[in-house]
C-alpha cells in the first residue's frame, strides 16, 4: 500500500448542499463552486484534543469527517464541526489535500 501525499489546508468553506444524512453534495472552496462525485470514507470523531488536562463531553470533539472526490478532481478531507450545544458554531473545513 502506498501512502497518499498530503498537503495540510485547515480552511474553512461554505457548503451549499448536505444529503438528508448530512453528507456534503455542493460547496465553494477558494471562490469555486465543488460537487461531490465520490465519498471514500467516512467517520465521526468524539475525541479530545492532544494536551486536554481534564476530558469530559464539554471539550470532546464533534466532528464529522469525509474523504471525498470532487467533479474538479480534488481528493479532499473534510469536517463538520458539530459543536458541542445548540448555540455552539458550525462548520465546514477541509483539512487535507490529496495528491491523486
Amino acid at each position: 500500500m502506498t501512502e497518499k501525499a498530503t498537503k495540510f489546508i485547515s480552511e474553512e468553506i461554505e457548503m451549499l448542499e448536505t444529503s438528508e444524512v448530512g453528507e456534503p453534495v455542493r460547496f465553494i472552496y477558494r471562490n469555486e463552486a465543488h460537487v461531490v462525485t465520490d465519498i471514500i470514507k467516512d467517520w465521526q470523531d468524539w475525541g479530545h484534543a492532544a494536551g486536554t488536562f481534564k476530558k469530559s463531553w464539554k471539550n470532546r470533539r464533534h466532528r464529522n469527517y469525509f474523504e471525498i472526490r470532487t467533479d474538479c478532481g480534488l481528493h479532499l478531507l473534510v469536517y463538520f464541526d458539530r459543536g458541542v450545544k445548540p448555540s455552539s458554531p458550525r462548520k465546514w473545513v477541509v483539512l487535507e489535500q490529496y495528491d491523486s
